[in-house]
């Protein structure tokens, strides 16, 4: 097995997009290594958004000396999971959306943060009452 000097998440995640995605619109680099909680063992979450895919998929592969777990979604249905997660109490993409750190963006980033924020600021759904299904 070659042995590779491993590359700082940033730049990491940079080539993977070059390499992997070259064509999307926009790329994100999320979670622990973003958050400053990083430990010898963490990956590299990277959400992309590619007009071209028909539909959503994630993949954990390894690749510039790291373990990557790639989000790749169209420019639709990230929004799926953004409701789901919002559903769910637990709003991990949205979270890895808006912590995110760009790494390629064709205009399109600003307005998926948005949407992800304001999610966010909803807080969790509220849990529907007996009452209100009667």
């Amino acid at each position: 097995m070659e042995d590779f000097k491993r590359l700082n998440p940033i730049e990491a995640a940079q080539q993977f997009i070059f390499k992997h995605f070259p064509n999307c619109q926009g790329a994100l680099l999320a979670g622990s290594v973003v958050r400053g909680e990083a430990t010898e063992t963490s990956d590299l979450d990277i959400v992309v958004f590619d007009k071209n895919l028909s539909s959503p998929y994630r993949e954990s592969l390894i690749d510039f000396g790291w373990a990557i777990e790639v989000f790749v979604h169209n420019l639709t249905s990230y929004k799926h999971f953004f409701e789901s997660d919002y559903e769910r109490a637990r709003p991990s993409m949205p979270r890895m959306v808006l912590e995110g750190i760009i790494l390629k963006d064709d205009q399109i980033i600003e307005s998926i943060k948005k949407e992800a924020k304001e999610i966010l600021e909803q807080g969790p759904m509220k849990p529907l009452k007996q009452s209100d299904i009667l």
